[in-house]
């Protein structure tokens, strides 16, 4: 398989083929369309012109397949910003001119140089046709080359940032097909259906020879209309806020004051955990999404949320925060749906790694200890996994003496403990288990990583979804050295796993022996990347 490299490097060769290609095929055209005796032309002319027609549609075909691989990394996922950047529609113009390029190359070869060669009466309409047919053709590739020249200059979609979105509209495939929304379905398979309509007219044309208005027109018209139609199943609101970037980190302090807030404000509506069960959701036009349970998080954008949460959403009961919260304030909410989300989907881990199956990024956060070092979470990346103890004093008292027993060979194992209060604790005492515990003991950033962990907390046998929340009184999370959770362990429900410390660097070592698979989680929350957007619309 190709890699994006390599067609880079293979690409550039190809246009210059290209065009001495068609430069070849163009004067071997005008040769071979003069009058002249009948046999000439069918043993030199036609022969010549099939067989560089047949290089041109190689080359033609091979350059559309580099030129996909090659502007798949300008492109990395932010499909977006290519509707909204000079070189995203640079882009678009190439690979439509260079389809198009290639219908003519396809049309010459199977219908006009065949035509060319019964040297009949039509043969004469064809040769003009032929040759109408390669001064477009030309046209286009040099339009090709000059938009290739000016793509090579401008800066790439992947570098562009999108702060404002002007279209009232993006496509997603995840937020209807996903959604099981049955007039998205249908208008899938409806346009599915039409395309495979015009396929089979444009073939039973060309065998019963109908006009040109016919064996063109009805196909053409087919696949236009099956493409608005299924544009149009997957086309949701959106909102000038949907591409917008997030500015505050995914961080536990940041989530830990959305709590505060969301506590404060959007409890009575939106219930203790967030599944749209509050008091007051049955006296509303709407009931609240139920932003626990299902993946709104990851079928909307960042931006959609906080388009909401600035301006509400008519008709549901959900006010505008807009004059209230800050903005700061609005991204702290749009981080704490994320961790929500996330806290629910880490329910399938528990005290055994999934190998090389990393798939939850979880908060990030910075600490100061009972010494006053301070560090951040992804500080340990690509060197130590990470393993983040939330204790209760004295509870756990038993636990930490294992630990500080067990401490050298967890650092041997290239394994660094952070110890994290969860209730609070007076500076004496910190200070005199500081004295006994050799690993660091956060102090100051404790409350913020105790309260936004407790998200994570649930597991498939104890799923805690109703009333307020239900911390246990200790919990232990592993990260691999690449920034994910892989792996953790619940005394009060997952018994006594991990009391085992030998179990416990067995699961290390295997995290080790594992290369990296995705690359480190990214410090700000993102759109989905699954599918092509262009995108929001919810309903809260």
């Amino acid at each position: 398989m190709m890699t994006s490299s390599s067609s880079s490097a293979f690409h550039p060769t190809l246009a210059i083929l290209w065009v001495g290609v068609l430069f070849t095929f163009f004067a071997a055209v005008f040769v071979a369309t003069r009058k002249r005796p009948p046999t000439r032309t069918n043993w030199f002319g036609v022969r010549t012109l099939k067989w560089v027609s047949m290089m041109r549609l190689v080359v033609v075909a091979a350059g559309l397949a580099t030129g996909l691989t090659t502007a798949h990394p300008l492109i990395d996922k932010n499909y977006a910003a290519v509707f909204v950047t000079t070189s995203g529609w640079l882009l678009i113009a190439k690979l439509t001119m260079t389809c198009i390029i290639l219908a003519i190359a396809l049309r010459i070869h199977v219908v006009s140089l065949p035509t060319i060669a019964k040297d009949q009466e039509s043969a004469t309409t064809a040769k003009r046709g032929l040759r109408t047919w390669v001064v477009i053709e030309g046209v286009l590739t040099l339009a090709l080359i000059w938009a290739g020249h000016v793509v090579a200059n401008e800066h790439p979609p992947n570098h562009a940032t999108i702060h404002d979105w002007p279209y009232p509209f993006r496509f997603s495939i995840m937020n209807t097909w996903g959604m099981g929304m049955l007039d998205a379905v249908i208008g899938i398979w409806t346009a599915m259906v039409l395309l495979i309509v015009a396929g089979s007219l444009a073939i039973l044309g060309q065998k019963k020879r109908w006009q040109s208005s016919r064996r063109i027109g009805l196909p053409v018209a087919l696949t236009m209309s099956a493409l608005a139609v299924g544009l149009y199943a997957v086309a949701i609101e959106a909102f000038p806020e949907t591409y917008r970037p997030t500015p505050v980190p995914f961080k536990a302090e940041s989530i830990a004051h959305a709590m505060t807030l969301f506590a404060d404000n959007c409890v009575p509506c939106h219930g203790h955990q967030a599944k749209g069960d509050g008091i007051l959701a049955k006296t509303l036009p709407k009931k609240p999404i139920d932003l626990l349970t299902e993946p709104h998080a990851t079928m909307h954008t960042p931006g959609d949320f906080f388009h909401w949460l600035t301006n509400g959403v008519p008709g549901t009961g959900m006010p505008a925060w807009g004059e209230k919260f800050s903005d700061k304030e609005r991204w702290d909410l749009v981080n704490l749906i994320h961790a929500i989300n996330r806290g629910y989907q880490a329910r399938i881990i528990n005290t055994r790694i999934l190998p090389n199956q990393p798939f939850l990024a979880p908060p990030g956060f910075s600490y100061t200890t009972h010494d006053g070092t301070t560090g951040r979470l992804k500080d340990f990346r690509g060197e130590k996994a990470v393993l983040l103890v939330l204790f209760s004093w004295p509870d756990s008292h038993e636990r930490l003496d294992q630990l500080r027993l067990a401490y050298p060979a967890l650092r041997d194992h290239k394994t660094e403990v952070l110890t994290v209060p969860l209730t609070d604790l007076t500076s004496q005492q910190i200070a005199d288990m500081g004295k006994d515990f050799p690993f660091p003991l956060v102090e100051k950033e404790a409350t913020e990583i105790a309260r936004t962990y407790s998200l994570f907390r649930r597991t498939i046998s104890h799923p805690d979804l109703m009333g307020p929340a239900t911390v246990p009184k200790h919990m232990e999370f592993l990260f691999d050295r690449f920034g994910y959770l892989r792996a953790r362990w619940i005394p009060e429900t997952d018994g006594s796993d991990w009391n085992d410390i030998e179990f416990v660097t067995q699961q290390v070592d295997q995290l080790h022996q594992e290369q990296e698979i995705m690359p480190p989680p990214p410090d700000y929350v993102q759109e989905s990347g699954h599918d092509m957007h262009m995108m929001g619309g919810m309903k809260m």
